[in-house]
């Protein structure tokens, strides 16, 4: 029974290595017939089968994760201007030489986090992977101002967004494991970030303002360095699918937004080009997804 599987292996071996291979063992092969091409081919075959292999015999767990949950951004620069905005509307408000009333511009900040990304778990404790992190925040406020005893119509329509996109390498370490899993979390990478504005802010004749407000829509872009940390909470479902929440703080700013054309964004128009600092906190809602890849 024994002779018979290692015939069988052997016949098994030499049959794959004539499929990569299709030339007679028994004699040297002409080198004329040595296509390039086929050569190639065995050569990538060979490598990708040692390579599959190789990583399958080395592999545990891969997991997959996303989650999504409240997020805020401080965006302290950008806010600032808010507060320029709206002490002009808060005047032109109370003026009685002005009818109707503009709502206040909401703060910019508050948003939804979203993510997604996998983890390899080298030991039961720590984990390495990658994400991909999304965040959106936006505020806008309109209305008009008919001046008294006259024809005139100001119209104010503002509406500003903000999103930024970020890149993570880190990992995770479960320093709790008890049913619930308690870990620490880490990741460094690179965010693109980006502006967007709509401004239209008519000022009534009668009011005079020493501050130029920028006016019409605008597409401001950067990008930087960011550090991500926190703690997270999962418990198993199963042994393949855990649920969980976590509370993590995003330590990024964007020192410089520009146009096309290289137009820095002053918000407030005071000539200082805005700092968007993204920093602030996440609260996410996670479910995660592992696969077994040992043998």
């Amino acid at each position: 029974m024994a002779y018979a599987t290692r015939k069988q292996a052997l016949t098994l071996v030499i049959r794959v290595v004539r499929g990569v291979f299709p030339y007679p063992m028994e004699s040297s092969p002409d080198p004329q017939r040595l296509e390039k091409g086929d050569v190639m081919k065995g050569l990538v075959t060979v490598t990708v089968i040692t390579l599959l292999c190789g990583t399958v015999a080395f592999s545990g767990t891969l997991e997959f994760h996303a989650g999504a949950g409240p997020s805020a951004a401080a965006l302290g620069s950008i806010n600032a201007g808010i507060d320029v905005v709206n002490i002009i509307i808060g005047e032109l408000n109370t003026d009685p030489r002005f009818d109707a009333e503009v709502s206040m511009l909401p703060y910019l900040g508050s948003g939804l986090a979203y993510s997604a990304g996998e983890r390899y778990w080298i030991t039961g404790n720590l984990a390495l992977g990658g994400e991909v992190s999304y965040f959106k925040s936006a505020s806008s406020t309109s209305g008009s101002y008919s001046t008294t005893g006259s024809s005139e119509v100001s119209n104010v329509a503002i509406d500003l967004q903000c999103q930024s996109v970020g890149v993570l390498i880190g990992g995770q370490f479960v320093f709790l494991d008890v049913g619930l899993r308690l870990a620490a979390n880490l990741g460094v990478g690179y965010y693109y970030s980006g502006f967007n504005s709509s401004i239209t802010f008519e000022m009534p004749s009668d009011y005079h303002l020493n501050i130029h407000l920028p006016s019409g829509d605008g597409h401001y872009n950067g990008s930087s360095l960011g550090i991500e940390g926190g703690v997270s909470l999962s418990f198993p479902l199963a042994d393949w699918i855990n649920v969980g929440a976590g509370l993590s703080y995003r330590s990024l700013t964007v020192q410089h937004l520009s146009d096309s054309d290289g137009t820095g964004f002053d918000f407030d128009g005071d000539g200082t080009t805005e700092v968007a600092d993204f920093s602030g906190i996440t609260v996410r809602f996670n479910i995660a997804l592992d696969i077994n890849l040992s043998l």
